[in-house]
């Protein structure tokens, strides 16, 4: 559980035992907080200043020193994220990144839903923008399409669509965030996307780091009964054409496909610009 989680975790343990109140409620009792960011501190999809934590805290009569205590973890949780910001990608770093796929019809569908656990790394962040990519030479009004979709806590901006010469045309999507972070404060948010893909491009599904870095990886696929891989294997680290290549037998980089047609893969510490995914070969 990272500390942000505990927090969340503590908070919602007071609200349970004060006969959970309403967020309305509680916002209008303890003043200067809104409804929606009491909740996002009982979700813990937000950490906010120390102070709303407190006002919240004494009003469902919690141990103000435990909970500076778990409040002050997770301002201190570190920013691995170079000696220096990036400002080719956006201005929050990923504590954790889930990315699950749902695989069907030999590949040329494709359903992925994109948790992001995040953190300011500048003030007045109030969106992050996501790159969701058809493949190279597939134009969104030929056979390749690709959409994202609001999940979880955000909705949707300006859609721009641009051609990236490696990667065919692509779209740039402005994710807007419930509430505008500032510098080490922490938001959640999910997206979804909807792939159609020609047949000759569904080897693999990758994501990029496009914050400053990521702490923890998981992405999941789960194949339809129809689309069950001969070989899985794993791509991690900067772009080399080389990763989607089969390994050898024996190879570190192979995965296990479950009997439920089931693969993972987890990963920490990537930095900016990294990819991270699964590739195929059907059978």
């Amino acid at each position: 559980m990272t500390p942000e989680e505990s927090l969340a975790s503590a908070l919602r343990r007071l609200h349970l035992r004060a006969g959970r109140p309403s967020t309305r409620k509680i916002a209008s009792e303890v003043g200067g907080v809104s409804h929606t960011t009491v909740n996002e501190m009982l979700r813990g999809s937000r950490v906010p200043a120390w102070d709303f934590v407190k006002k919240v805290g004494r009003y469902l009569n919690g141990d103000e020193g435990e909970l500076w205590s778990l409040w002050s973890a997770a301002q201190k949780t570190p920013l691995p994220r170079g000696e220096a910001h990036n400002d080719l990608w956006d201005p929050v770093y990923l504590d954790r990144l889930v990315v699950t796929s749902f695989v069907s019809a030999r590949g040329t569908r494709e359903t992925r839903t994109v948790e992001r656990w995040i953190r300011a790394t500048g003030d007045g962040v109030d969106r992050y923008v996501v790159r969701a990519a058809a493949r190279k030479g597939v134009t969104h009004s030929g056979g390749g399409k690709v959409n994202v979709e609001p999940y979880l806590n955000c909705t949707i901006g300006k859609i721009r669509p641009v051609s990236v010469s490696d990667e065919g045309d692509a779209l740039l999507v402005d994710v807007m965030l419930a509430a505008p972070l500032d510098e080490g404060e922490y938001g959640f948010f999910a997206t979804r996307g909807r792939y159609v893909h020609p047949a000759q491009y569904t080897s693999f599904s990758e994501s990029v780091i496009t914050g400053q870095g990521a702490r923890e990886v998981l992405v999941r696929a789960q194949f339809s009964g129809d689309s069950v891989p001969r070989k899985c294997w794993k791509i991690v680290g900067a772009s080399d054409d080389a990763m989607y290549d089969e390994p050898p037998p024996g190879s570190r980089r192979m995965l296990t496909v479950s009997s439920s047609r089931y693969v993972e893969l987890r990963a920490q510490a990537l930095t900016p610009g990294s990819r991270i995914g699964i590739a195929w070969t059907w059978g």
